[in-house]
């Protein structure tokens, strides 16, 4: 029974026995690069009767129905966020027996003997935008770049707000300095 994960507007089949990795690494089996993904996100294999996706002990979580989770058996179609419950990168996993046929456009996925060996890309399920049309990947790596300009701006403003009181402090230092004498 094979897996289809669908991220980013993009899907890969992962075949029954082996293990994808989804996560920022460029040699992620599915490669989502975009804040609060870690390079090895989560984990996704067939284990016994059905598949299962495990948190690979990421900093931001793996979220199912809003509740940071550390493992979710795949019985049927399974919507996952990773970093944040409601804002986070959306993953879909779909069992075979769940999913039907799947898209001739699709592929499978190489399997993760030790992570340095998985070398698969996730491929499109659809050609580029048409003229004139947005493509929706663009919408995402805005959303992207930014989630990275909010970051850089408020550790911009920490940094100032550091230096400020430092520099306070410093004065403070004189000016007691200068009265105790």
């Amino acid at each position: 029974m094979d897996l289809k994960v669908s991220a980013a507007g993009e899907e890969v089949i992962v075949p029954e026995g082996t293990t994808a990795v989804i996560g920022a690494d460029p040699s992620a089996t599915i490669r989502l690069a975009r804040p609060g993904i870690s390079r090895r996100h989560a984990v996704v294999k067939y284990t016994d009767s059905h598949w299962v996706v495990q948190d690979a002990s990421s900093r931001n979580g793996t979220f199912h129905n809003g509740t940071r989770v550390q493992t979710v058996d795949l019985k049927g179609p399974t919507t996952i966020r990773l970093g944040h419950p409601t804002e986070g990168a959306e993953v879909v996993l779909v069992p075979s027996n769940a999913a039907g046929t799947v898209a001739p456009t699709t592929r499978p996925a190489d399997p993760v003997t030790p992570p340095a060996a998985a070398r698969t890309r996730v491929t499109p399920t659809t050609s580029a935008a048409a003229p004139g049309s947005v493509d929706p990947r663009l919408d995402e790596l805005v959303a992207s770049l930014n989630d990275t300009v909010k970051s850089i701006k408020g550790l911009t403003w920490s940094v100032w707000a550091m230096i400020a009181v430092t520099a306070v402090l410093a004065l403070l230092t004189l000016f007691v300095g200068i009265i105790g004498n």
